[in-house]
C-alpha cells in the first residue's frame, strides 16, 4: 500500500471519530427510551437533504416534517420503548459516518401490550461544526423475500 492510500479515508481508522459517533447513536437511543423527544430531534440534522426509510408505514422516503412527525407520533404513543443496539459497526469517512446494526426493541403500548421487534438499520451521520447529526436512517425488518 502506498503512503498515499494509507491516507484515504478509506481506510483512515479515524478512532476519535468513531467514539464521538458511538456516543452519539446512543444518546439517540436514551432520548427514545426516554421519550425525551426534543433531545432527539437535535440530533438529526432537519432540513432538505434529510431523509428516512422506515420498517413501519408509510414506507416511502420520508422527509425531514414527516419523519419528525411520525417519530414523535410513535414515541408518544407508546409507554415504554426500549431500544437495544446489537453488532455495531461504524465507518468514517471524514465528515461522514455509517453506523450499520440490529436495532432489537420492545414496546408496551398504553394498553399494556408487548410487542418485540428486530430490525437492521442505518444511520448516515454528517459532521456538522463539531456535532455529529444524523442526515439518513434506514430500518428494515428481518423478512425474507418473497
Amino acid at each position: 500500500m502506498t503512503a498515499l492510500q494509507q491516507e484515504s479515508i478509506l481506510v483512515l481508522p479515524f478512532t476519535r471519530e468513531r467514539a464521538e459517533v458511538e456516543r452519539r447513536l446512543m444518546r439517540v437511543m436514551s432520548a427514545a427510551r426516554r421519550h425525551a423527544i426534543d433531545e432527539l430531534e437535535s440530533y438529526h440534522a432537519f432540513g432538505p437533504k434529510f431523509t428516512k426509510f422506515d420498517d413501519f408505514e408509510p414506507l416511502d422516503r420520508q422527509d425531514a416534517e414527516a419523519t419528525k412527525r411520525l417519530e414523535r407520533e410513535a414515541i408518544l404513543s407508546v409507554r415504554e420503548f426500549v431500544p437495544e443496539v446489537i453488532d455495531l459497526k461504524i465507518d468514517v469517512f471524514g465528515a461522514v459516518a455509517v453506523t450499520t446494526f440490529v436495532m432489537a426493541y420492545d414496546v408496551t403500548t398504553e394498553q399494556d401490550e408487548h410487542y418485540s421487534f428486530r430490525a437492521r438499520a442505518t444511520l448516515v451521520f454528517a459532521n456538522d461544526d463539531g456535532s455529529w447529526l444524523i442526515v439518513h436512517e434506514h430500518f428494515s425488518p428481518f423478512v425474507a423475500n418473497s
